[in-house]
């Protein structure tokens, strides 16, 4: 996703919501993996069709900013070699 549409929450989503159920119950990061999880489903319930395509940006990229710090955080407790 090298051109991210910042308008365009879902895929992010999508894929976020992949890897957060990738996770085991019993691994490091299950725990950051429910995190992401329910606020993806709080994302989720709040996606509203827009008429102006930049009403939704500020709550997009705060939504996209804390799902990817998540992520990285996932990401350094699966790491073995960490």
């Amino acid at each position: 996703m090298t051109d991210f549409d910042l308008s365009n929450l879902r895929p992010w989503l999508d894929e976020h919501e992949a890897y957060a159920n990738s996770i085991s119950g019993h691994a490091r990061a299950a725990g950051i993996a429910r995190q992401m999880l329910a606020l993806i489903a709080q994302a989720r319930s709040e996606l509203h069709p827009s008429a102006d395509s930049t009403a939704n940006y500020v709550p997009n990229k705060e939504i996209i900013t804390g799902l990817g710090l998540l992520r990285a955080e996932a990401d350094k407790l699966l790491d073995t070699r960490a």
